[in-house]
Order: structure tokens, then C-alpha cells, then sequence
């Protein structure tokens, strides 16, 4: 099966934009993150209806990767994807991994402890969406992220 878009979900400091790249480069897609969609150029937060247009646009191309949130979009990208990911690595990685690549900071570092609260039943809900139309794969941890560079999206 020939993967053309892929899905990928997870909490900060997950690893979703590291493995998107190596996935595109490996698939020859190309990648967009959902957070160069949710703030303008000068760090302004758009408006909702702005940000799930923008989303959608992408979701509507023929060739994708898309990683980040935005679940209000999760329906039109679960409906299009070959393959969606879902990143759950242990809590404490997410939290090492969101300190060393931006520091102390206060609410990304609250934000990253609420995730799964606030978003882990929609993220494993957009696996179970996809049973029937996307290969569905959860990485819980850095063997399973290994496994599936190695093996690659089609075999996971």
C-alpha cells in the first residue's frame, strides 16, 4: 500500500515534528505542523474558524503529512489518512524533552502535564475512527519509535 498522508497525534515533547520529518523524507511528503497554522507570523493567535480553515485546506491536498492537535480538524484528516500515529511516550520524557528544548517554560510545561486529560480520549478515539480506512499505529516508547522507522509505516 502506497502511504500518501499521514496523521500524527501526541501530547509536547511527544516527538511528533522529529518523526514527521523522517517519515517525509523517507515517503518523499511533504510536512506541515498544525501550530504553524494556529499562530501568524508575528506570534498572534488566529481565530478558530481561521485555524480549522487553514487546517482543512491541508488536509484537502493529496499528499500530506500533518502533525499537531487542532481536534476540531481530527475528522477531515482521520477521513483522508493512509496511516495515523498516535505518540504516548511516558510523561516524564515529554516533560525532559519539552525542558530542554524550551527551557522553563510555565505554561508549556502545565500544558504538557494536562495533555492527556485534556486531549488523550480524542487522540485514542482518532485511532479507533481510523480502524477501517488507515493503518493505526500508538508508539508508547523509543523501541516502538525504532521499530517503526525500521520497519516502516506500512509493516508496523
Amino acid at each position: 500500500m502506497a502511504i500518501s498522508r499521514i496523521m500524527i497525534v501526541g501530547g509536547p515533547g511527544s516527538g511528533k515534528t522529529w518523526l514527521a520529518r523522517q517519515l517525509g523524507l523517507r515517503h518523499e511528503l511533504p510536512v506541515y505542523s498544525v501550530d504553524e497554522e494556529v499562530w501568524d507570523r508575528n506570534g498572534a493567535l488566529r481565530a478558530p474558524e481561521d485555524i480549522d480553515a487553514r487546517v482543512r485546506r491541508l488536509a484537502a491536498q493529496d499528499r500530506w503529512i500533518i502533525e499537531g492537535g487542532n481536534s476540531r480538524t481530527y475528522a477531515d484528516r482521520i477521513q483522508r489518512a493512509d496511516a495515523i500515529i498516535r505518540l504516548s511516550p511516558p510523561i516524564w520524557l515529554r516533560l525532559y524533552r519539552v525542558l530542554r528544548r524550551d527551557g522553563l517554560r510555565i505554561e508549556l510545561f502545565r500544558w504538557t502535564l494536562r495533555y492527556d486529560t485534556v486531549f488523550g480520549a480524542k487522540d485514542r478515539l482518532a485511532l479507533r475512527n481510523g480502524k477501517a480506512t488507515a493503518t493505526c499505529i500508538e508508539v508508547r516508547s523509543d523501541q516502538d519509535m525504532q521499530r517503526l522507522l525500521r520497519v516502516g509505516v506500512e509493516c508496523f
